[in-house]
């Protein structure tokens, strides 16, 4: 297993060759990375791939990353600051847009390509995704303090590295996460609609959420029929790398999600025991 600081350094490195190719160093760290990450995950990769179809939205659906206790506390408990630690910690997370566009250039099929080329027209309208969540992170991060702490950790680093290694090893292992991502978004997006309005963001900061509830489950839905069933046919040795997407990103999330629940439990207790 990688320690922080070696993987701290590699996803450093992930961050700033997005766009090109990762040094041949970095590359076999990458490696090195995942091969450590693919037993960890092993399981459910292996029930995963026996799905038929690897129709694995109910999987998905099931897993404890996908209703976390973590997005509750994000709902209901979670102060403005550490609202805001959650989405800036996550700062060095891939942008959305770069990761479709790979795997697009991967597509064997019609169906695929189509797929992708809607999902991406998505991402454009109303306005480009990226824009609105900067403006929800900027709204986010004004309300907070601005001495606010930012913490780098093991389930974090992993939990981002799943998605560079996709995008610089394996476009098909990224299918399998972004489609586990989609699945797993609206119940996400739901909490954290409830937290931000309970914390006072203003309904027009919230665009990047309300905009991703109406359009999250119909994506999910296109990634499997429009790209992962046809490939399959096409191409059944596919099968392996998506179903090892799928089950790393929810076990490195589940994991991550863990770590975040935990430490909101402790700065509770400790505040009680604070005279």
């Amino acid at each position: 297993m990688m320690d922080l600081e070696s993987s701290t350094r590699l996803l450093r490195a992930c961050v700033e060759s997005m766009g090109s190719q990762l040094a041949e160093p970095e590359q076999a760290a990458l490696l090195g990375w995942w091969e450590g990450e693919r037993r960890r995950s092993a399981r459910l990769s292996r029930a995963l791939f026996a799905l038929p179809c690897l129709d694995a939205e109910q999987a998905i659906l099931s897993h404890p990353a996908h209703h976390h206790r973590w997005y509750q506390q994000l709902a209901s408990e979670v102060s403005i600051e550490e609202f805001a630690a959650f989405l800036l910690e996550n700062q060095a997370f891939p942008a959305f847009l770069p990761l479709v566009e790979r795997t697009l250039a991967a597509q064997i099929t019609d169906a695929g390509r189509a797929a992708m080329l809607r999902n991406i027209e998505d991402e454009r309208l109303p306005v480009p995704h990226a824009a609105l969540m900067r403006r929800l992170f900027q709204a986010v991060k004004a309300r907070a303090r601005c001495d606010l702490p930012l913490e780098c950790y093991p389930s974090l680093v992993d939990r981002t590295l799943v998605f560079y290694y996709g995008y610089y090893r394996d476009p098909w292992h990224l299918v399998g996460s972004l489609f586990a991502t989609e699945v797993m978004s609206t119940h996400r997006m739901k909490h954290m609609a409830r937290g931000l309005t309970r914390l006072g963001i203003e309904p027009g900061d919230l665009e990047f959420i309300r905009i991703h509830l109406l359009c999250d489950d119909g994506h999910a839905r296109d990634w499997h029929d429009g790209v992962i069933a046809p490939s399959l046919q096409r191409s059944p040795a596919l099968r392996r790398p998506i179903a090892e997407g799928i089950a790393s990103c929810l076990e490195t999330s589940v994991r991550y999600l863990d770590d975040l629940s935990r430490r909101a439990d402790e700065r509770r207790l400790g505040a009680l025991r604070t005279p």
